[in-house]
Parts: C-alpha cells; sequence; structure tokens
C-alpha cells in the first residue's frame, strides 16, 4: 500500500523538510496513522516512510496547471457562481487523482490519496461549506477516474478535532466545536483556544501516537465522516 497526501499548511498534514525532501508529518497525519494502527496493527509511517507521497498544496496547484497546459487534465466548466469556490477543491482533487494513479501504475500497487483542506467559514456558513466542499473532493475524485480518493476535511478546521480531545471536558458534546467559526480574525478563534492550552504540538502528536487521545472518542460528524471513510478503504 501506499499513500498519496496533500495538506494544507505545515501544521496539518506536515511538511517536506528542505535538506532531505523527506516528509515531516504533524497532527493530522498522526491521526490518519492512528486509524491505520487500528486496523491493520501497525504505525504505517514508522514501518513504510517510503510509502508515503507528500504533495503541499503549492506543489498541486503547479502540477495542476502543468497538466492543464499539457491538455491531460479536464476540468469540468463552473457555471454557479456559489460553486466557484469549491472548484479550486474539485481541480485539487482531480489532480490527486492522477498523481495517485500514476503512482499505483509505477508501482504496481494499490494507492490510497487523502486531500486534506479546512472547511473553514463562518458559524452560519460552515455546515453548507463542509458539506459542499467535501462533494467537491469526491466529485473530483470521481472525474480523475480514482476510487480510493477521500476527502479530509474537519469542520470548521483541524483545531476542532484536536480541541475535542484536549479541552478541559474532553470528548463531551465536541458538536458545538463544529457549529464555531473557522476565521481566526472571529471572536474566540478555534486556534487561540488550542494556543491558550500551552500544548506543544509535538506533544500532541505524542498523544495520538500512544493512545492518550482516544481517536475512537471524537463524536464529531466531520471526524467520523473520514474515520470510516479510510476504515473501509482499508
Amino acid at each position: 500500500m501506499h499513500l498519496v497526501l496533500s495538506g494544507e499548511g505545515n501544521s496539518d498534514l506536515g511538511k517536506i523538510s528542505y535538506a532531505s525532501t523527506e516528509f515531516i508529518p504533524a497532527s493530522m497525519y498522526y491521526l490518519i496513522d492512528k486509524i491505520i494502527e487500528q486496523k491493520l496493527s501497525y504505525s504505517f509511517y514508522e514501518t513504510c516512510p517510503d510509502s508515503i507521497t507528500f504533495i503541499p498544496k503549492i506543489k498541486l496547484g503547479e502540477i495542476a496547471k502543468e497538466l492543464k497546459k499539457g491538455k491531460k487534465l479536464k476540468i469540468p466548466h463552473t457555471g454557479k457562481k456559489s460553486k466557484k469556490e469549491t472548484a479550486y477543491f474539485l481541480v485539487n482533487a482531480i489532480t490527486l487523482a492522477y498523481i495517485a494513479k500514476e503512482k499505483s501504475e509505477k508501482l504496481a500497487d494499490e494507492v490510497i490519496a487523502i486531500l486534506f483542506r479546512d472547511s473553514d467559514g463562518t458559524c452560519s456558513t460552515s455546515k453548507g461549506m463542509w458539506e459542499d466542499k467535501v462533494i467537491s473532493i469526491e466529485n473530483g475524485f470521481k472525474l480523475g477516474n480514482f476510487t480510493k480518493g477521500i476527502a479530509m476535511v474537519p469542520k470548521p478546521k483541524s483545531e476542532a478535532w484536536l480541541l475535542c480531545a484536549l479541552k478541559k471536558t474532553p470528548y463531551i458534546n465536541c458538536n458545538t466545536l463544529e457549529n464555531r467559526s473557522g476565521n481566526d480574525n472571529s471572536e474566540n478563534p478555534l486556534k487561540e483556544e488550542l494556543e491558550a492550552l500551552s500544548i506543544e504540538y509535538s506533544e500532541i502528536n505524542e498523544m495520538i501516537k500512544n493512545g492518550s487521545i482516544d481517536i475512537t472518542k471524537i463524536d464529531m460528524s466531520s471526524f467520523k465522516a473520514f474515520y470510516t471513510k479510510l476504515n473501509a478503504l482499508l
């Protein structure tokens, strides 16, 4: 098995080391790894680090442009103005599907592709925005003729998933976090709430790895949607 991943920022899925081009995982990847470990009884990152292809958001956009120029990537026309903001997610998924299929053919191995993007939005728009973005990503994988692609879209953003396990009363009423604004400039932003706990991301990563954060207790619709789909593919 091989994983093809694309994240949004360095602190979600991870980043590429400038020195060695090695993938350096972050908290959202460790959630993926823990799901794999629960299903297959081993850490994929520790056992198969060379079986992970990570593509930063900027790089994925560059690849999409090159594929369009070479007419290797067909992007459907989005006529509705209200859906233009999700067309970006559609293109991301089609591009990641293309990369994953190439990788699968080259390695003669099964590939699972995961596209991570925050839902963001205000509390009043986050529900519909989350659904639109997930559907857009799933449609992108379908248009790319790739059946093993998954949308990893926290509602409203990754900090909500982590706060569910780290807040004063962990795992309780976490659906309220999903109804919060994803705007960092809003009142009581999730990012600042997580930072106020004074827990380093390296500590959070270790807590996920050692099970101190129990991912089976994260009772949030956006997390459970991702958890269920990855489990099914594994």
